[in-house]
């Protein structure tokens, strides 16, 4: 049976996107590894959160509560990056903890930042920790996988990866052959 145009392009398309994922996917593949700092992020987030609002909740301060949770999400998502998204090592453990927390201080002070503008503003001070968490959230990636920790993922979730990946091609190469 002859292809049509249209059908013809839809089996290139296909063939394209099975190719890309024939690709070994690298230990440091940043988006694979973003991936998994989403989940660590949004677990972490979730720390923050709880105790944020928790503590508004008891009357404290907005800045306490605030600095509170950011610490409770920072304790969270250093645990989880190490055991997720990041191998640890690259510096020796103290400086490794230095460079953590610098990360953190500048994103604890641009989350402060925006809070306090987005205050200001008129928003809630919930609703305004939610628009400065995802430019925290890019800071704090990018901060740990450029000045705190190796670029490579742990083992276990590159190997993860490389099975989703390796599901997802087989898959593809499926609908190829029924197309």
């Amino acid at each position: 049976m002859p292809f049509t145009r249209a059908s013809r392009d839809r089996v290139f398309d296909r063939h394209n996107a099975a190719s890309d994922l024939v690709r070994t996917l690298r230990q440091d593949d940043i988006r694979a590894q973003f991936v998994w700092y989403l989940v660590v992020g949004a677990a972490s987030l979730s720390a923050d959160l709880v105790v944020f609002a928790a503590l508004l909740d008891t009357g404290s301060p907005v800045l306490l509560a605030l600095v509170v949770g950011f610490v409770v999400g920072t304790l969270a998502n250093d645990v989880l990056s190490r055991t997720l998204a990041f191998t640890g090592g690259r510096f020796r453990r103290r400086d490794e903890i230095l460079r953590l927390f610098a990360v953190s201080l500048v994103g604890l002070a641009l989350t402060a930042f925006l809070v306090a503008a987005c205050v200001r503003l008129g928003l809630s001070a919930i609703a305004a920790k939610l628009v400065a968490t995802p430019i925290a959230f890019f800071w704090n990636y990018f901060g740990r996988r450029t000045f705190v920790f190796h670029s490579d993922m742990p083992l276990g979730t590159w190997h993860l990866s490389r099975q989703a990946i390796e599901r997802a091609r087989a898959r593809i190469a499926a609908k190829n052959r029924h197309v």
